[in-house]
């Protein structure tokens, strides 16, 4: 290491600044006037507006600060020689020096007592880890059991599924058929609907609908003005002169048939009205002015009881429905051995994730996987879930919003820094991402929370896992 005053020591009584332009007497050195384009020579004095004047400090640390603030009233160096002129200052060094060491003290106590319950950490987390890879082994067995029982119940399924398909050809067969003759039925119906209403608008029964014929139907009027204009004959006709029975049926009807069925229903309606306004107020009443029940209206038998009523017989035959029975019973037999093999394969999934994580050089953060840290400011609630996820609710309460799910570390091999990324995106912004700078405590805690650029969060989280002595943090980045 080059140290401040090995630049200054002259050989035979010579000086050299320090960009090389120029050799100097001794002499030359501090005697506040600036020589040296880089100001080199003046290290003592504020001659050189662009020099760098050095504090000593004695007993405490040295620095460097720009001469221009040599003399200028406000004390920079702790020991006052930066305002040698004004004599404003008086030299401190001592009383830092004494307050730097008290904590350095308290530091140093805090990292023994860290270390303490970091290596704890570690204990438990090798221990966790070991546990974590056994489980794996053991899932690796089960799954393979696992996935034989499914290969077995799949067998079995498809077997008692043959069989089931085989039985129920034949009442297949027979839905189809019916199926087949219902459609038939529907389809005559329909056919003979559009012929009464075909017959009904054929006036001279000639088998051919004309225009004049349907232009005194009230039934081609779409808009209800009173009259059926051409553009609605037009329109129900297809633009033809003429419509034969058969055109009728395929072009007509099917844009007529819609007409009919709205006035079917507005004269339903009208003959309720009717008969409802003819039985108005003339309810029998018996000879006590109670309202007579209808004689049809009879009480059940007091000896008819529910279990008299046989439930529907099935559809299927017996032995038909045995078949049915045991492929419900195969299928979901196999449902269940799959949703094992499932399962099974989602524990394994994420226990081999995560012993693959990187929980530090002696798994000192491996504790930390599965827990979550709180913490809550004026606003919000931040939660810190490490390796996993940090979110962030109102303080009143709602909807979490994700701030990130985990990355890395920031550095490989540097435990300090973690990096959340690809969390919930911003408004009309990038994706939400955060950083939490790790250090020693003797807890885990979040202990502050804040959001320097949009979207960009920084947590403060203090765990004893952070808590390495400075022989062995050393150690860690020679490693490295």
């Amino acid at each position: 290491m080059i140290t401040e005053s090995s630049l200054y020591q002259f050989e035979n009584g010579e000086f050299t600044c320090f960009d090389g332009t120029l050799t100097l007497p001794t002499s030359y050195v501090n005697d506040d006037y600036c020589d040296c384009f880089d100001g080199s020579d003046e290290p003592g004095t504020s001659a050189c507006p662009n020099g760098i004047f050095h504090c000593g400090n004695d007993g405490y640390v040295s620095k460097n600060i720009p001469s221009s603030r040599v003399n200028d009233g406000i004390c920079d160096c702790c020991d006052a020689t930066d305002e040698y002129a004004t004599g404003n200052c008086s030299n401190t060094c001592a009383v830092l020096s004494a307050e730097a060491k008290l904590q350095a003290e308290k530091l140093a106590e805090l990292m023994l007592q860290g270390n303490h319950l970091r290596l704890q950490m570690i204990t438990a987390g090798k221990q966790l880890k070991m546990e974590r890879k056994e489980r794996i082994s053991a899932l690796e067995i089960e799954k393979a059991e696992a996935e034989q029982l499914k290969s077995e119940a799949e067998t079995v399924k498809n077997t008692a599924e043959a069989s089931e398909n085989s039985a129920l050809e034949y009442y297949r067969a027979i839905e189809e058929a019916q199926k087949a003759e219902r459609e038939e039925i529907e389809k005559q119906e329909a056919r003979n609907e559009a012929k009464e209403a075909f017959k009904h608008l054929d006036s001279d029964s000639d088998g051919i609908l004309k225009k004049d014929e349907l232009i005194t139907r009230n039934i081609l009027d779409k808009n209800k003005d009173g009259e059926v204009s051409d553009e609605e004959l037009q329109f129900f006709m297809d633009d033809r002169e003429e419509v034969s029975e058969e055109d009728f049926f395929e072009v007509m009807w099917p844009k007529l048939k819609p007409f009919y069925m709205m006035q079917q229903e507005a004269t339903l309606d009208d003959v309720d009205n009717d008969n409802n306004k003819e039985t108005e107020g003339e309810e029998d009443w018996d000879k006590s002015g109670e309202l007579e029940v209808g004689k049809e209206e009879e009480e059940p038998e007091a000896d008819e009881k529910p279990e008299d009523f046989e439930p529907p017989s099935s559809k299927y035959d017996e032995q038909t429905q045995k078949l049915i029975d045991e492929a419900n019973k195969a299928r979901a037999n196999f449902e269940a051995v799959e949703r094992s093999v499932r399962d099974l394969e989602r524990e394994l999934s994420k226990l081999k994730e995560s012993v693959s994580k990187d929980y530090g050089v002696d798994d000192e953060f491996i504790s930390l996987d599965g827990q979550c840290f709180t913490y809550t400011d004026r606003e919000y609630t931040y939660k810190l879930c490490p390796f996993d996820q940090v979110v962030q609710m109102g303080k009143s309460g709602g909807s979490e919003t994700r701030l990130g799910v985990w990355k890395s570390w920031g550095t490989p091999g540097d435990y300090n820094i973690m990096l959340y990324e690809k969390g919930q995106s911003c408004w009309n912004g990038p994706q939400r991402s955060t950083k939490v700078l790790v250090s020693c405590g003797l807890e885990s805690v979040v202990v502050g929370a804040s959001e320097p650029n949009k979207c960009e969060y920084v947590l403060e989280f203090k765990t004893p896992a952070a808590c390495k002595m400075p022989q062995q943090a050393k150690d860690n980045h020679d490693e490295l």
